[in-house]
């Protein structure tokens, strides 16, 4: 069962939308058959109230990207490795971000999709609304062919392309470490990145917009510091106030003694701060100084206010 939540992908209400098909039309995008792979048994179908019975664990971080409908299809060919390919419609373009942003990337890009990456048999991309992922058990030439023949048909499937999470906009570019880069609405799926706090200190749900990246010093010739990675959290709310609330809650519970600005150095020597801009929290955590801190803080606020940096 773990295994197969490596397996998520996502394709359905546009391919319904783009046939005109009832339910079953979820399937459109997924061939009858591929260079000698075949469909092994009915297809299985899952909503987000029975994921669980899927993938158990993993269920809760794709419904935590608000998961609409699931499709699940095997294909086998005789004395070659089955191939899995999972159907998740997300129900938004910046779900289907969060969904493949959810693991690190580190593979080839295949050009399959707005995003993707090969790696060892598994392909997964995400295009407009639906996150797709396709694995061999057992990488061979033929079934790398076939994998890349799946996604490629699947993708030209789905009509048109959606626009990731509008709060990734305003990460600083010069700095940011693209291959981490989480998009997220829950508690749990932030601690997944980085652990903040076992309560859910900035009252997140499924409603809020977050993005963690990691960013890597720019001067790094500052004194005392180093060029080690930090993070960057940025967050959007419902509404300013909504903002206010959560960012009085986090400095009382996470930051007690932060200055004035709302940072303060940490017990590792590191530094960390959260402050305001709007409906958007900024908070900065394990920057190497206060310099880089603040330089960071400022050059994301100037993109909110949408100032030249």
């Amino acid at each position: 069962m773990l295994l197969r939540a490596l397996l998520l992908c996502a394709v359905g209400g546009a391919l319904m939308a783009a046939t005109g098909c009832a339910h079953s039309s979820i399937s459109i995008g997924l061939p009858p058959e591929v260079y000698g792979w075949t469909p092994e048994g009915p297809d299985e179908r899952y909503d987000a109230a029975t994921l669980y019975d899927y993938i158990d664990g993993g269920a809760e971080v794709y419904r935590g990207f608000n998961v609409r409908q699931v499709l699940a299809r095997r294909y086998v060919k005789k004395g070659a490795p089955e191939i899995i390919t999972d159907v998740f419609d997300m129900g938004s373009s910046e779900d289907a971000f969060g969904a493949y942003h959810h693991d690190m990337r580190e593979g080839q890009d295949v050009g399959i999709g707005q995003e993707s990456e090969y790696m060892e048999g598994c392909l997964s991309f995400w295009k407009d609304r639906y996150f797709v992922s396709i694995i061999a058990f057992d990488e061979t030439e033929a079934s790398q062919r076939a994998v890349l023949e799946l996604g490629k048909t699947i993708a030209e499937a789905i009509p048109k392309e959606g626009p990731p999470p509008g709060v990734i906009e305003f990460l600083p570019r010069n700095r940011l470490l693209t291959k981490h880069v989480h998009y997220f609405h829950t508690h749990s799926c932030l601690n997944r990145h980085y652990f903040l706090a076992e309560d859910n200190i900035l009252n997140l749900d499924n409603k809020t917009q977050g993005v963690l990246a990691q960013c890597r010093p720019v001067a790094a010739a500052d004194s005392g510091t180093d060029d080690s990675p930090y993070v960057l959290l940025l967050i959007r709310y419902r509404s300013k106030a909504a903002a206010r609330t959560a960012h009085a809650r986090f400095l009382s519970g996470y930051l007690p003694d932060a200055d004035a600005q709302g940072m303060v150095q940490t017990e590792n020597g590191k530094w960390a701060g959260g402050v305001l801009e709007g409906d958007i929290f900024i908070g900065v955590f394990d920057a190497p100084s206060k310099t880089e801190l603040q330089r960071v803080m400022r050059d994301v606020t100037r993109k909110l206010r949408g100032e030249r940096p």
